[in-house]
């Protein structure tokens, strides 16, 4: 029925929207049909609200409008005003972990006083070589020009030391000894931590822990030296890794 012109009142009421109650106030009234059906609009003298709200077609497009309508917390449509920035494309940038992983050049084999192996070179195409992750520029980890076989941390923050060490132990009850240092810049070197363990038979032998601490600004060098008992006797496989890893 598209016009009431014509039509009785009896006939044609239902089609009509009233409010639920007589007059309008200042509080909110549902809009409803002659018949009593509720529908999804609201008014009052001041406001006029919605249940949902859609476009029989797509708004128009404009890129340089920078007021945006926004809903606060109590529901209500807001009126802000934008910076163009916020519509410019954001970069998102991810801090890779830089990771050095040292492994030594030969079997290094294990002397009575704890020494530091040489350290093969670093080259990530090699399944030999050391490793060096995430760092290509040496900005937060790099080989010690000072002190054999170590890792230079140059920023300061926190690290992970993970110790990964396979031994080839050629005579029974051998104790094998870890140290981890740290040598500060100009500084002298103080062990971390200092790990021994005893095979009492030959054969292979896995020694594996983690440590965590906090390396000051400058350059602080983080290296380990292994050594064995008098009586003992035994090599560090090339599969061995120290690794230093910067967590921030």
């Amino acid at each position: 029925m598209g016009s009431l012109s014509g039509n009785k009142i009896k006939n044609t009421y239902s089609s009509i929207l009233k409010l639920e109650t007589n007059g309008a106030t200042s509080s909110l009234k549902t809009i409803e049909d002659g018949a009593g059906v509720d529908t999804a609009l609201k008014i009052s003298t001041t406001e006029v609200q919605v249940d949902a709200l859609s476009f029989a077609t797509v708004p128009t497009t404009n890129s340089s409008e920078l007021t945006a309508l926004l809903v606060d917390s109590s529901n209500n449509v807001v009126k802000r005003e934008l910076n163009a920035v916020a519509f410019a494309g954001v970069t998102t940038q991810f801090f890779a972990n830089p990771m050095f992983v040292l492994r030594p050049n030969t079997a290094y084999t294990l002397v009575n006083t704890p020494a530091t192996p040489t350290q093969g070179g670093v080259n990530n195409n090699s399944t030999t070589s050391s490793y060096l992750f995430n760092d290509s520029s040496n900005t937060h980890l790099q080989t010690s020009s000072t002190t054999t076989g170590a890792i230079s941390v140059v920023r300061a923050g926190a690290i992970k030391i993970e110790v990964n060490f396979i031994l080839e132990i050629a005579a029974q009850n051998t104790d094998v000894t870890i140290r981890v240092y740290r040598k500060p810049s100009g500084g002298s070197a103080a062990a971390i931590e200092t790990v021994v363990r005893t095979n009492v038979a030959t054969g292979t032998m896995a020694i594996g822990f983690s440590l965590f601490t906090y390396c000051a600004a400058d350059a602080e060098d983080i290296y380990y030296q292994i050594g064995k008992n008098s009586g003992g006797g035994g090599a560090l496989n090339t599969n061995s890794t120290f690794t230093v890893t910067k967590l921030d």
